[in-house]
């Protein structure tokens, strides 16, 4: 997960006249503009067909974590496609990660239910 942040600092702003001439006098500083973004990046793989495979002990068990993983992702997309109420979000760890990804207001009401 990488996080980046960006701030522009706020410049000053003149006003002018009607005359189209500059009051120097009534500057005004702007806010800082910050923007946010997070970036995840994600290694699905080993999420193949476990008999196809033949993986044993470790490897079994994380490619079961993989394929459950990429089912609840799908769960969340098919929810947010349909305009469900409730995105399972909570289901996996993947989901977790990328409930930011998913946007609207979903969030609000999947971080909020039992």
């Amino acid at each position: 997960m990488v996080h980046i942040k960006r701030s522009v600092k706020g410049r000053n702003s003149s006003l002018s006249n009607e005359n189209g001439s500059i009051n120097l006098t009534s500057k005004t500083l702007k806010p800082p503009i910050v923007r946010k973004s997070k970036l995840v990046i994600v290694d699905l793989a080993g999420s193949e067909r476990i008999a196809k495979s033949g993986s044993e002990g470790h490897t079994l068990e994380e490619a079961k974590s993989i394929n459950l993983s990429l089912s609840a992702l799908g769960k969340c997309i098919n929810a947010l496609a349909e305009n469900s109420a409730h995105v399972p979000v909570r289901d996996s760890k993947l989901t977790r990660l990328l409930r930011d990804s998913f946007g609207g207001d979903h969030l609000l009401i999947s971080r909020f239910s039992a």
